[in-house]
């Protein structure tokens, strides 16, 4: 029997198909990264933990300026703080100090310079599930622009705004999407959080209002190009996912034990969509053994890869508290599949 590839189990995992075995993928923050390629000796982390997806971020040369220590300026002018956090950071500024877009810089999202490596990357990841990652899509670009406080009244008090401040990062999303589909590529992913632990961040009523008309228009144009279309959202959004399903979603992520059931999800929505994580980052891989973390590998592989539709992974990239021995658990029980 001919050995899938890692690409190959993660479209059978999409079409809800069983794979020769559950796909896996173990993403990292920069603090953890550094942690892993101390202790295996190498660089090429993907290599090491058999990741089964590889992503690309198309970023233009200058998207990020460090204009002072831990400080960087993004491409559209906010500037972020990553002097604790060196992922993301705090947002500093605020672009859109009034409800008006004057002021607010859009980058050009044709730019060839975002893609040049693509290329490259397409044929140093030939048997891995490729995507593109588009990410702050929407509400989290929003607010990162206008102060998250700011735009949760704007939504209601000048829902002209938000339209057309929501509208004009759609037209930038569509641009990077609209070149990014011209590459071999298998997916698009979109980041966007919705959600805290309990629940929804500003209600279904102003998300069915504000986002999914627009989701719409982003998926539609990943589905017209024959890709899958993924999106990131942490948190107890699982009331969203009858919307997410008409709108034609694929992969789900990250699928976060401490908010939802998973084998109840995975039960009521597995048919119709693939889910990418299930292994706890606030439990299980920081305070569990090796052992521990290899048994809750093996049984969410039994339990949720029945079928396909789903993709093994940390419920979000893993921070450092994580002990090494426990990712080389998790890497072993997925391996021995």
């Amino acid at each position: 029997m001919t050995t899938m590839t890692p690409r190959q189990r993660v479209w059978r995992a999409i079409r809800h198909e069983e794979p020769d075995c559950v796909p896996w993928h173990l993403g990292c923050t920069a603090p953890m990264r550094r942690k892993l390629e101390a202790h295996y000796g190498a660089s090429q982390l993907d290599d090491v933990l058999g990741n089964h997806l590889a992503k690309y971020r198309p970023r233009a040369p200058d998207a990020l300026e460090e204009i002072r220590p831990g400080h960087f300026r993004d491409e559209f002018g906010v500037v972020w703080n990553r002097t604790v956090d060196p992922d993301i950071g705090v947002v500093e500024n605020h672009v859109l100090k009034d409800r008006s877009l004057a002021g607010c810089r859009f980058p050009d999202p044709h730019d060839p310079a975002r893609f040049r490596a693509l290329p490259g990357f397409i044929a140093e990841h030939a048997n891995r599930f490729r995507y593109v990652s588009v990410s702050f899509s929407l509400f989290e670009r929003a607010w990162a622009l206008r102060g998250m406080t700011e735009l949760m009244v704007d939504m209601l008090e000048a829902p002209a705004f938000v339209d057309e401040l929501l509208d004009a990062l759609v037209a930038f999303d569509l641009g990077l999407v609209e070149e990014a589909v011209k590459y071999d590529i298998d997916g698009i992913l979109f980041g966007d959080d919705w959600g805290h632990q309990t629940g929804l961040l500003f209600g279904a009523r102003l998300w069915r209002r504000f986002i999914k008309p627009r989701l719409a228009i982003l998926f539609g144009a990943v589905k017209r190009a024959g890709k899958a279309v993924m999106i990131h959202s942490c948190g107890k959004v699982q009331e969203l996912f009858p919307d997410l399903i008409e709108l034609g979603l694929d992969v789900f992520n990250p699928f976060q034990p401490e908010v939802m059931d998973l084998i109840d999800v995975k039960r009521r929505y597995g048919d119709r969509l693939a889910f990418f994580g299930g292994m706890s980052i606030q439990r299980v891989l920081p305070f569990g053994t090796p052992h521990e973390v290899r048994e809750e590998a093996q049984r969410l592989a039994a339990e949720l890869g029945r079928g396909g539709g789903f993709i093994l992974a940390p419920a979000h990239d893993m921070p450092s508290d994580i002990p090494v021995e426990n990712v080389a658990a998790l890497v072993e029980a997925m391996q021995a599949q």
